[in-house]
């Protein structure tokens, strides 16, 4: 064991949030804005009229699903490459993957071609789930994993609020095309360095970690008690909990990229903003729900009831999707939807911190891969499905929205199946 004096060091000596944590928080939050870029383009009458999508919801909103129908595919293959290869060498293939495939979205001239270049930008940026959830286990310990799960999960919210009036910018100094271009040269300029200098892929590697801290993280990784023997990786699969935390992502995916792909829009054709007010103020509003989830974090690492936590979140969040859409004032429609998010956040924390337990550390990256990856793929028609939805009852969001309500009762059910798995696990 380490002695309090080493973990008192050790908690001083805190390299691991000052220099790894940043790094995945922007890793994500650039992510973020790369996918999530399609959100205001889709809002913006010269992007439809160029690829010839005016008044077509349900193929406007495939500009999503097919992102993440590739997006969930490569999460499959992303995981066991970074279970082989490491979390740092891993990131930095997919940022030159992402930039490249942009790229492609900046030059394209059709819907079919936008289709294929969201398609393969997807396939790129699959790996962002197990090198965040890789590092988690390497770089911290399990008691730290709601915060540091949280954290960087958090990224995705962030890269919303500096995403939309950045993205605005963009759209607005030199049309759509720019905002690509903008995003696949920004992507590598900033994150490159970040993992080439900070964030080797374990503590030992890295020459700003004390001796304490190393050992403090190396004595407190989360391990399951029972893994005397090794662990083959079919038994995690075999673990009924294991599948339900991915049907739990799927109801995340659905929930955070249907409402984020369709919120710009309903505000400014349903509720009437402006497109420059609904930028700046949903963009002001995006940062509430960090703080909110920073401290649902705080109270699941306190508690260790993760589980439970996320199932009360979900029945939150249901209520306040459907509040969004009965109430007649726009803003208080808005501020319903933007602070709900703090729900998917706790779930991305909660489901990460879940496959720590569930798997041994050298099979995190796989078993990211494939609950994220499943997970992609059975939530990425819920844009395309809201779409439809909004078409079928002539523009009226109460039903397309309130699908997502539904999702997120029934991911409360599941979330209390999985019950409490923390007990058999070595703790801080």
């Amino acid at each position: 064991m380490v002695s309090n004096a080493v973990m008192q060091s050790a908690k001083q000596g805190t390299a691991r949030w000052w220099l790894v944590a940043p790094t995945l928080i922007l890793f994500v939050i650039v992510n973020q804005l790369d996918k999530s870029n399609i959100s205001v383009l889709i809002a913006d009458r010269q992007f439809l009229s160029d690829l010839h999508l005016t008044g077509q919801p349900a193929r406007i909103g495939f500009l999503s699903s097919a992102f993440f129908y590739a997006y969930g595919a490569s999460l499959m293959i992303w995981g066991f490459m970074v279970d082989r290869f490491g979390p740092r060498r891993s990131a930095i293939w997919g940022v030159l993957g992402w930039s490249v495939t942009t790229a492609w979205c900046a030059v394209a001239s059709s819907a079919t071609e936008m289709y294929a270049a969201r398609f393969a930008l997807g396939l790129a940026e699959g790996c962002m789930w197990p090198v965040c959830n890789s590092y988690a286990g390497r770089w911290f310990a399990s008691r730290e994993h709601g915060r540091i799960q949280a954290f960087w999960v958090n990224g995705t919210q962030i890269g919303i609020a500096v995403g939309l009036p950045i993205v605005t910018a963009f759209l607005f100094a030199g049309g759509w095309r720019t905002v690509f271009w903008a995003c696949s040269v920004g992507s590598v300029v900033i994150l490159l360095p970040m993992f080439l200098w900070l964030a080797p892929d374990q503590p030992a590697q890295s020459r700003f970690v004390k001796t304490e801290e190393r050992l403090f993280i190396e004595t407190h990784r989360a391990t399951l008690a029972k893994t005397l023997a090794p662990v083959k990786f079919t038994q995690v699969l075999k673990d009924s909990r294991f599948w339900l935390v991915t049907l739990c992502h799927a109801c995340l995916v659905a929930t955070f990229f249907g409402l984020t792909t369709w919120i710009p829009t309903y505000l400014t054709q349903a509720r009437g903003m402006a497109f420059s007010t609904m930028s700046a103020s949903v963009s002001l509003s995006y940062l509430i729900p960090i703080a909110l989830a920073l401290m649902i974090g705080y109270v699941s690492d306190r508690t260790m009831l993760r589980a439970p936590v996320a199932a009360a979140c979900s029945i939150v969040m249901a209520a306040m999707i459907l509040a969004a859409v009965m109430v007649p004032n726009a803003v208080v429609s808005m501020l319903l939807l933007v602070i709900s998010f703090a729900a998917p956040i706790t779930y991305g924390a909660t489901n990460t911190s879940l496959l720590h337990v569930l798997a041994p550390a050298d099979q995190v990256g796989r078993s990211t891969g494939i609950c994220v990856g499943v997970g992609n793929v059975l939530g990425a028609a819920a844009p395309t499905v809201i779409g439809y939805l909004i078409g079928l009852f002539s523009g009226k969001y109460l039903v397309a929205f309130g699908f997502i309500a539904v999702l997120n009762v029934m991911q409360a059910g599941l979330y209390l199946m999985i019950g409490n798995p923390w007990k058999g696990v070595a703790r801080a």
